[in-house]
């Protein structure tokens, strides 16, 4: 009996060890799931968008408006499928950093403080980057966070970025080889090139 009690003990612990790990994997699989989902489908709204509404985005870019980074949001805005009648001044207190938890300084092509709510509660940061955009310079970062406000609010972790371009969109880390994008997205990381790894396949 003692050893039976011993035996059911150490199992008990192992289980007790193992539920947090087995969690944690299981909430991560399913926001990489919904990350690959979505990138698939901006891609697919970005083709429509290049057809229908970039021709509206120029025209923005070469009036005199001064705050030009707002009405090309609400241009852009459909393709991510923000929801306008959420009140994004709720996202005030709404703060992120890196996947190793390094701040994101204010220079970074991933800072904003534009941020909306996507249709499913998932947030949608936006930072128009330049008019003088093209095939290979991006005009504008976009992140997802894939669980809204819930934390760990880390880019790699729930948040994932996308580059757009003149005529198309790009995942952070795209241009990488998938050796590279391995060593690239770990938790000492800053988490940027996990937005490719994880749509090419990569195991968290």
């Amino acid at each position: 009996m003692v050893e039976i009690i011993i035996v059911l003990c150490l199992l008990l612990t192992t289980v007790i060890i193992c539920i947090p790990t087995i969690f944690n994997n299981s909430q991560e699989a399913q926001i990489i799931s919904s990350w690959k989902n979505l990138y698939s489908e901006m891609q697919t709204n970005f083709e429509v968008y290049n057809v229908s509404d970039s021709r509206v985005v120029e025209k923005i870019c070469k009036s005199d408006i001064e705050l030009k980074e707002p009405e090309i949001f609400k241009t852009i805005s459909p393709y991510l499928n923000v929801d306008l009648s959420k009140n994004p001044n709720t996202l005030k207190s709404y703060h992120y950093k890196y996947k190793n938890g390094a701040q994101i300084p204010r220079q970074s092509k991933v800072y904003t403080k534009f941020f909306s709510y996507q249709e499913n509660d998932n947030i949608v940061g936006f930072k128009w980057l330049t008019c003088n955009c093209s095939e290979n310079v991006p005009c504008a970062t976009v992140l997802f966070d894939m669980n809204g406000t819930e934390k760990p609010n880390r880019i790699g972790i729930d948040i994932f970025a996308v580059h757009i371009y003149k005529n198309r969109i790009e995942a952070f880390g795209s241009e990488l080889s998938n050796q590279k994008l391995a060593r690239e997205c770990n938790r000492r990381s800053s988490g940027l090139s996990c937005s490719e790894y994880y749509i090419r396949g990569g195991k968290f």
